[in-house]
C-alpha cells in the first residue's frame, strides 16, 4: 500500500482553507443507496466492502469500478438523500492525472518527436546552466519517474503570503492559480537549483511533472489540454477526461467533501503554479483502466516500462508505480487526493486481467482508499 503524500502548493494552500468554503450542510447520515443488484458473489463482495467504507460520517459518495474477465463493473454508493452519482458525473482525479503526463510522454516518444533521455534544455526557450548538477542534465525520463532533482515548487512561499492566499474568495483563488502561465513557470526556472544528480534519487514532485506538460506544449506546438483530450478521444474513446472543464461541464462535477463532510467550492488549479490536474467520470475511468489493461496501445505500453526502482523494490514506469500485492500479485497503480474533496485510486493488474477504480467525494484519506481496495482484491482475484 502505498500513500501519495502531496508536497506540492495545491496541497499547502487549498487544504488551510477547507472549512472557509464549506457549505455547513450535513447530509442526513441515516440512509445509504446504491444500485448494486446483489446478484453474484462480486456484488456482495463489494457491497460488504463498500458498506465497511461508507460506515465513515465524511463519506458521501463512493464510485467503485471493477473489470474482471473482460467485464465491466461499477457501483455507487450515496450517504443522504440526494441521488446516486452516474456514470457521467465528474470527479477530481488528483494525481492519477501525472499518469495521463506520462503517457504523453509516451506518445512523443512513439512519434520520434522526442528521446526519454533527452536534456529537458533542449526543449526549454532561452539558457538554463543551472539545470544540470556535476554535469548531469536533468532528462525527459527523470520528469516522469521523480528523480529529476527539482525543487518540488516552482516558487517558495512563506506563512504570511500563504494566510493572505487562504482569506481569497473562490473567484480570487481562481485567479491565483490562472495567472500563473507556463511563462511565468519558465522564468521561475532560472532559480531552480539542483541538489543531486537527476536520476539517482525519488522523490515525488509535482513540480516537474508541470515541466513536463511545459515542454510537451513546445514539442507539439498545442495547449496540453487539446493534447491530452484528443488523444483520450481518439485513440481511447474518452470525451470525459479533460485538465479543464466549461461552465458548463462544471455542473456535472459532484460537490468535493472536507474530512468532515461538509461541501467545498470547487477551485480549479488552470495554471503551472501546482501540479498536473484531471477530472474524469466513472465510465471514462473503466475504459482508462480497460485501455491499460489490453496492452493494445503503444503509449500506454512503453508508460507501463520500469525507468527507475527504489530502494523498497517499488518500481516507476512514466509516472505510474510498479510493485507487487503481499501475494505477489504484480500490480500497476496510482491513487491521488487533491484540495477540492476528492480522492481517487487505480490499480491494475495485468495478470489478472482486472484492475479496481475508486472515486470517492472526500477527504478521509488515501489510507482508507488503499484498505477498501485491499478488501476487494483479497477475494477478487479468487473468482
Amino acid at each position: 500500500m502505498y500513500i501519495m503524500k502531496s508536497i506540492y502548493l495545491k496541497a499547502l494552500v487549498i487544504f488551510i482553507i477547507l472549512s472557509q468554503y464549506c457549505n455547513g450542510q450535513q447530509t442526513d447520515q441515516s440512509v445509504i443507496k446504491s444500485n448494486n443488484p446483489l446478484r453474484t458473489p462480486l456484488d456482495s463482495l463489494v457491497q460488504r466492502a463498500a458498506g465497511h467504507y461508507m460506515q465513515s460520517p465524511a463519506t458521501v459518495d463512493l464510485s467503485i469500478g471493477i473489470i474482471k474477465n473482460g467485464v465491466k463493473h461499477q457501483y455507487s454508493f450515496h450517504r443522504g438523500t440526494g441521488a446516486l452519482v452516474r456514470n457521467t458525473t465528474f470527479f477530481g482525479l488528483g494525481s492519477i492525472a501525472k499518469t495521463f503526463a506520462g503517457i504523453m510522454l509516451a506518445q512523443a516518444v512513439i512519434e520520434k518527436k522526442v528521446q526519454l533521455t533527452d536534456d529537458i534544455r533542449k526543449y526549454l526557450p532561452g539558457n538554463y546552466p543551472n539545470l544540470q548538477y556535476q554535469g548531469h542534465p536533468v532528462r525527459l525520463v527523470d520528469l516522469a519517474n521523480h528523480t529529476s532533482a527539482l525543487p518540488a515548487m516552482s516558487r517558495e512561499y512563506d506563512d504570511i503570503y500563504l494566510d493572505s492566499i487562504s482569506k481569497l474568495k473562490p473567484e480570487a483563488f481562481r485567479e491565483f492559480y490562472r495567472v500563473y502561465t507556463v511563462d511565468s513557470l519558465f522564468q521561475d526556472m532560472h532559480r531552480f537549483a539542483l541538489d543531486t544528480v537527476p536520476g539517482t534519487k525519488y522523490r515525488y514532485n509535482g513540480n516537474a511533472m508541470m515541466v513536463l506538460i511545459a515542454i510537451l506544449q513546445r514539442v507539439y506546438h498545442t495547449p496540453y489540454n487539446e493534447l491530452v483530450t484528443s488523444f483520450l478521444k481518439k485513440e481511447l474513446g474518452m470525451a470525459d477526461t479533460k485538465p479543464q472543464l466549461n461552465a458548463k461541464e462544471e455542473k456535472r462535477l459532484i460537490a468535493g467533501h472536507d474530512e468532515n463532510g461538509k461541501a467545498l467550492t470547487f477551485i480549479p488549479d488552470n495554471g503551472f503554479r501546482a501540479a498536473p490536474s484531471m477530472i474524469s467520470t466513472p465510465a471514462d475511468m473503466l475504459k482508462y483502466a480497460a485501455a491499460n489493461l489490453s496492452g493494445k496501445n503503444a503509449a500506454i505500453n512503453l508508460s507501463h516500462k520500469i525507468t527507475f526502482t527504489k530502494p523498497d523494490g517499488m518500481s516507476l514506469g512514466l509516472s505510474w508505480m510498479l510493485d507487487k500485492e503481499d501475494n505477489g500479485l504484480p500490480f500497476i497503480m496510482h491513487t491521488g487526493r487533491d484540495g477540492f474533496g476528492f480522492t481517487s485510486l487505480c490499480y491494475l493488474y495485468p495478470d489478472n486481467k482486472t484492475a479496481i477504480v475508486i472515486l470517492v467525494n472526500d477527504s478521509s484519506g488515501e489510507g482508507r482508499v488503499a484498505d477498501l481496495k485491499n478488501e476487494l482484491i483479497s477475494k477478487l482475484t479468487r473468482f
